[in-house]
């Protein structure tokens, strides 16, 4: 499986929620192998939801815990452990910190050790 991870910084947009993404290149079998990664983080940790759709959600959610809004709690399909983007350039995988990423890493070996 051919992937580059990243470690998420002040430059990226999610890296309040997630500290690693693991990004799979969109030629050859860049799709199939991050829809294959894709569903063994389900099976794994449960599903989540696309990351735009995941921080729209925890902000919205936010915003009524703060002023003590009735039926407040992050439902389960936000899964605090990772999330997900199949962006126009590039398909990433979110993970919540390196405990996630060192598990995907054991089960997922690189084709190119190089990256």
């Amino acid at each position: 499986m051919k992937y580059y991870v990243k470690k998420l910084d002040g430059r990226y947009a999610h890296n309040r929620h997630f500290d690693y993404c693991v990004e799979f290149p969109r030629n050859q079998f860049g799709p199939v192998e991050f829809h294959t990664a894709m569903q063994w983080m389900i099976e794994t940790y449960g599903y989540s939801a696309e990351v735009r759709d995941f921080m729209w959600i925890r902000s919205m959610l936010e915003k009524r815990q703060q002023f003590k809004v009735p039926d407040s709690d992050v439902p389960a399909f936000i899964n605090p452990l990772w999330s997900w983007t199949n962006g126009s350039n590039n398909l990433r995988l979110y993970m919540k910190s390196e405990k996630e990423l060192s598990f995907f890493k054991l089960k997922w070996v690189k084709k190119n050790e190089n990256n």
